[in-house]
């Protein structure tokens, strides 16, 4: 039992160290910089032909290519909430503790021992010298708490007790950035999604991986157009889409580049065009026999073969095939056995290699439709990270700004006149209390020579 009391409580002592808070937030801040340097969604295949074969490997091993949804970095954030939390919980009853305690006497000789401090003489009447210090402070500080002191008079003015609270805000608005982005990488997305005009969409595929996602609505584009500078490169695009739920029409609004659509929390962003393939018509000849047979397909839709235990489809589709014009990628099904397939050339129709099987195959026609792409993003977090952020800013101004300062006032009877001492202290901002504790200081003094007249207090 006291081996695993002692594991745990070493365990609790590692996750409440400022240490393990700095450590995490660096690798975090690194691992974000690399994140942001290394272009984010590109699959193995993109990072080494980016990076060459080494470092692209390594690039897609670490995870850097998608890093904010890789397994570690998340692990980093979750490890940092944890952290966060242990070290608030950790001293949270120590600053109760500082900010509930109250002085019940004072030593007027540890007074003189503090870099804040003030003395002078008075020949007013003690209750009236003890009314006006009071008053004084009352207006231009805080109210004074009177302590216990033999023979003389003992007092304390405090401030700002509430603001070694604010670095729990710290605390708390960096752990709500945290779990917003946790609820971003764990619950969000970002993929794309291409939609020809005049037809409809709801699968949205996640750069870099073959993963899809389906969303709870449909996409159509209804009209899609692009203007172009006098040179030839595009200047603006819009695509006018509506959004369809259970067949109806929910939503209609035009988007343009930096100007999205959001609906049910998905955002989509106008990204880029190009033209897709509607249909084709491609002719298989068997080799062997010389039988031919012509059909016409859809994209992505199989059809059988004639007379064979085939069905085949055209799976994609490339504007142009480096240098052999565009290509149709076509595909055999056979059930029980994995599929077959090839490029086959559209504009080059006795390629040698326009074959799959023991067929010769050969695209007669082909449609194209213009297609509107859309980056889609959803990130359930973001009005968590920017509650966060504000929260942040206004925690870190109030901490900056503020602090818990305190007063003593030490009056004793003296012969003939009575001796005064102030002294102060701060737990920040030492020089802005500084300049307070001189002005109340002067404040003091002026209306004790005023009430005192011609005899001005003499003081050290």
């Amino acid at each position: 039992m006291d081996s695993k009391s002692g594991i745990w409580h070493s365990l609790y002592n590692q996750l409440a160290s400022i240490k393990l808070t700095v450590i995490l937030f660096i690798v975090i801040a690194v691992s974000s910089l690399i994140g942001t340097l290394i272009p984010q969604g590109l699959n193995q295949e993109h990072l080494i032909e980016a990076y060459g074969p080494k470092l692209g490997n390594l690039i897609h091993f670490l995870h850097f290519g998608d890093l904010y949804h890789a397994p570690w970095f998340t692990i980093l954030l979750v490890s940092l909430c944890v952290n966060l939390v242990v070290c608030t919980l950790h001293r949270l009853p120590k600053t109760v503790k500082i900010v509930r305690f109250r002085d019940q006497k004072v030593d007027p000789r540890k007074l003189s021992q503090f870099s804040r401090h003030r003395r002078t003489e008075s020949s007013l009447p003690r209750e009236d010298l003890i009314a006006k210090v009071e008053t004084i402070l009352a207006r231009h500080f805080a109210p004074i708490r009177r302590l216990e002191a033999q023979g003389a008079y003992a007092g304390i003015a405090e401030r700002g007790g509430w603001s070694r609270f604010t670095v729990y805000a710290v605390h708390f608005s960096v752990l709500l950035i945290l779990i917003g982005a946790l609820a971003g990488s764990l619950f969000g997305f970002k993929g794309m999604m291409n939609v020809a005009e005049g037809e409809t969409a709801s699968v949205v595929s996640i750069p870099g991986t073959p993963r899809t996602i389906s969303l709870p609505f449909e996409v159509r584009c209804d009209e899609f157009e692009v203007s172009f500078y006098e040179t030839g490169a595009p200047m603006e695009y819009r695509s006018d889409l509506s959004i369809l739920k259970d067949g109806n029409v929910v939503l209609q609004q035009p988007i343009y580049v930096n100007d999205p659509l959001t609906y049910d929390g998905v955002t989509l962003y106008q990204a880029s065009y190009g033209s897709m393939l509607v249909s084709g018509e491609v002719e298989f000849t068997d080799r062997e026999t010389g039988q031919t047979t012509r059909l016409s397909m859809l994209h992505r839709v199989p059809v059988a073969l004639p007379g064979t235990p085939y069905q085949v489809a055209i799976m994609d589709y490339k504007e142009k095939l480096g240098e052999l014009g565009p290509a149709l990628a076509i595909a055999l099904f056979q059930e029980g056995h994995d599929p077959i397939g090839s490029w086959i050339l559209a504009r080059m129709p006795g390629f040698h290699g326009n074959r799959i099987r023991g067929y010769q195959v050969k695209v007669i026609d082909f449609q194209q439709a213009q297609y509107t792409g859309l980056q889609v993003k959803k990130d359930p977090g973001v009005w968590v990270v920017w509650g966060g952020f504000v929260l942040l800013t206004l925690s870190v101004g109030i901490t900056f700004y503020t602090s818990h300062r305190k007063i003593w006032v030490w009056v004793a009877d003296g012969n003939p006149r009575r001796k005064i001492q102030i002294a102060a202290k701060t737990n920040k901002n030492s020089l802005a209390f500084d300049r307070e504790f001189d002005h109340l200081w002067e404040r003091l003094q002026a209306e004790l020579r005023g009430e005192q007249g011609k005899q001005g207090p003499s003081t050290s």
